[in-house]
């Protein structure tokens, strides 16, 4: 099923006041160095063309993997708290959240901060270990000098205005200001209605899923089919909590039917679910009714 709001339902839109963007900057080096001298040598044993074939050293092997780990807990928590708004992946926030999302971001930040600080005070051992793993290959000049590392690892979140259709400064004619003008505001409200289907999205797919395993969840002569673990009913609960920080326009359906959705889908704890077949279809009915009232609703 799938919920796209539509254009008439969204008013003239001025974000400025109500959010902002936030653009991610994650930094890591990954330890991958191509080596010429070893191309140059696969391509010419080969018969093939120069770079035809590339060799890529992997200076690090898994001693980065927990920076990495780290690296991809932060992105995942800015795209938990935010929804998307342009292709190069900046992300817009509801202005309301942002003591929240900052709060929020301590913790993966200072987990990354952690990873990078283990990788660094481990870099000499690690060194060592790629001297053997990469043998005749192994070159010092590839390796950074410990007290160069830092400068190659960081996260950054940079928090800009959303920009207004009514802010033009270029020298052009009334009538191709007022394009102009026409242009922006069409491109705003597209993406605004990106970032409302992403979170009506977000909303849709947990709670379609808790029908769908309620309705498979049986037990027969002691045994148990298609089981579900209790985060089936904790996803569900999370985007719930998270829905008013991505509620940009405050839409009261969307808060509406996260009121329905805590009322009479999460009120119940996984082992009530299972111990009762009439819950579990009771609660299963109440999932697809909301799924067909909000697709009803932003058709």
């Amino acid at each position: 099923m799938h919920i796209s709001p539509r254009d008439a339902l969204l008013p003239a839109i001025d974000l400025s006041a109500r959010a902002l963007l936030v653009a991610t900057r994650v930094r890591v080096w990954s330890g991958e160095k191509r080596d010429r001298s070893i191309t140059r040598e696969l391509c010419d044993s080969k018969g093939a063309e120069q770079n035809a074939i590339r060799a890529n050293k992997s200076l690090l092997g898994d001693a980065i993997a927990p920076v990495q780990t780290a690296e991809r807990i932060v992105r995942a928590a800015v795209a938990e708290r935010t929804l998307p708004w342009m292709d190069d992946g900046t992300r817009i926030l509801k202005g309301t959240a942002y003591l929240a999302f900052t709060d929020a971001m301590a913790e993966p930040i200072r987990g990354f901060d952690d990873a990078v600080s283990a990788f660094i005070a481990a870099y000499p051992d690690i060194r060592e270990q790629a001297r053997r793993r990469l043998g005749d290959a192994y070159s010092d000049s590839d390796f950074p000098s410990q007290g160069q590392l830092r400068q190659r690892f960081g996260v950054k979140l940079t928090f800009l205005p959303i920009p207004s259709a009514e802010d033009f400064r270029v020298q052009l004619a009334a009538d191709e200001i007022d394009a102009v003008r026409r242009n922006a505001e069409e491109a705003l409200r597209g993406t605004v209605n990106d970032a409302v289907a992403s979170l009506l999205e977000r909303l849709r797919e947990p709670v379609a899923r808790m029908a769908t395993r309620l309705r498979l969840f049986s037990r027969e002569d002691g045994r148990t089919r298609h089981p579900f673990r209790d985060s089936l009913v904790e996803n569900v609960r999370a985007i719930v909590q998270l829905a008013p920080m991505l509620n940009l326009m405050d839409d009261p359906r969307i808060a509406g039917f996260c009121r329905e959705i805590e009322d009479h889908l999460t009120a119940y704890h996984p082992d009530d679910l299972r111990a009762s077949p009439a819950l579990r279809n009771s609660v299963a009915d109440k999932a697809d009714d909301i799924l067909r009232r909000m697709q009803g609703a932003f058709a």
